[in-house]
């Protein structure tokens, strides 16, 4: 079990992944450069789901994680038959997380290498982190902050003398609608704080670590708001669109010292970030087989690596890459704002029942 603030690291890991550099392209489709209020709206959505995730978690004194309670209020056909949809949507995550990295590595790093090998180089890594526990896959999202953090944001901040301020008016200039679609596309880079449905139960006294939690999606909001405004002034509205990483694009005009290409050094650091998210991933999935299916967890997690290895080899075409990111971002759309929800609202249900049956039985005791 971890202490209530080490939350931050599992929950930053898993929710910043490769699309901090390309999210900016996505955001300005439907709302141009008013893309910003876009990034505020899903930040206050992320937060009333966080608060949920908490109500639905604390309902009991048990401490149960979600797939615990899908059995519990389910029966067991139908909640493993949800245990198993939520066990793979952590692992389709986790396979998102790569593919979407070692594309990158190949388009800016090595055109011609082969995927294979560097596939396998993180199967290992990662078998490594998840098989330590919850505290190693914890502790390697400490290194992420340290690592990752202090070298993105130095780099970015690089571009404040290239900056049009101008560029972001006028200000409102999109309606309501425009806003809203912005914001749904903006929810995919917020998935991944939703892993503490199944990490719950390893945080001493987790009703200490709600803060924490919120914590850190304000910090992340702040981040993608300062990367974003940056590279509206950056680029034009016309250029944007037609920038694939706008943040590596914005990094790579620069050359220093020692360091000629920084979007290299940028991508390489990222290695670890990647690393800590799919760890994070990979270990709530298998938590997920232990509690549901009752299957150890080194041996879900080697199939579930050999899989993502073999299709990372297999899947090579860009619009196969993305059509697989989208159908992500959509699965987590229905999962953050319907499943979890739904599952509120059964528990208070389930509340409001056993609560009447208690009052019942002590009406009948009396008698």
């Amino acid at each position: 079990m971890v202490s209530p603030y080490l939350i931050i690291f599992p929950l930053y890991s898993s929710i910043v992944g490769v699309g901090i550099i390309t999210y900016q392209r996505k955001l300005i489709v439907h709302a141009g450069y008013n893309a910003w209020i876009s990034v505020i709206i899903t930040s206050i959505s992320i937060h009333i789901i966080l608060w949920i995730i908490y109500n639905i978690l604390s309902s009991n004194r048990d401490g149960q994680e979600i797939i615990t309670l899908n059995n519990t209020i389910f029966g067991k056909f139908w909640g493993n038959f949800l245990n198993s949809a939520v066990v793979l949507y952590f692992v389709y995550g986790a396979f998102v997380k790569l593919k979407v990295y070692i594309d990158m590595v190949q388009v800016w790093l090595f055109p011609g290498i082969n995927i294979l090998p560097i596939s396998i180089i993180f199967a290992v890594t990662i078998y490594y982190v998840v098989c330590g526990g919850f505290r190693s896959v914890t502790g390697i999202g400490v290194w992420t902050m340290l690592i990752s953090l202090p070298s993105v944001i130095p780099q970015v901040l690089l571009t404040l003398p290239f900056l049009q301020p101008l560029n972001l008016l006028p200000l409102l200039n999109h309606t309501a609608t425009d806003i809203l679609l912005s914001s749904k596309s903006m929810v995919f880079e917020y998935l991944g704080f939703e892993t503490l449905l199944i990490f719950y139960p390893f945080i001493k006294t987790p009703a200490k670590s709600q803060k924490w939690a919120h914590s850190v999606v304000i910090f992340v909001t702040f981040l993608y708001l300062m990367i974003l405004i940056l590279t509206l002034m950056f680029f034009s509205e016309g250029q944007l669109p037609y920038a694939i990483w706008p943040t590596l694009d914005m990094i790579s005009i620069f050359e220093v010292p020692l360091l000629q290409r920084l979007e290299y050094f940028f991508i390489s650091l990222w290695f670890i970030n990647i690393i800590a998210g799919i760890s994070v991933y990979l270990w709530v999935a298998c938590r997920g087989m232990k509690t549901a299916f009752r299957i150890g967890q080194p041996l879900s997690l080697i199939v579930f690596l050999i899989a993502a290895v073999t299709l990372n080899y297999f899947i090579t075409d860009r619009s196969t890459i993305d059509w697989i990111s989208e159908l992500y971002g959509t699965v987590g759309l229905y999962f953050i704002y319907a499943y979890i929800p739904f599952m509120f609202v059964c528990v208070l249900i389930r509340k409001r029942f056993t609560r009447n049956n208690n009052s019942i039985d002590i009406e009948a005791r009396a008698d």
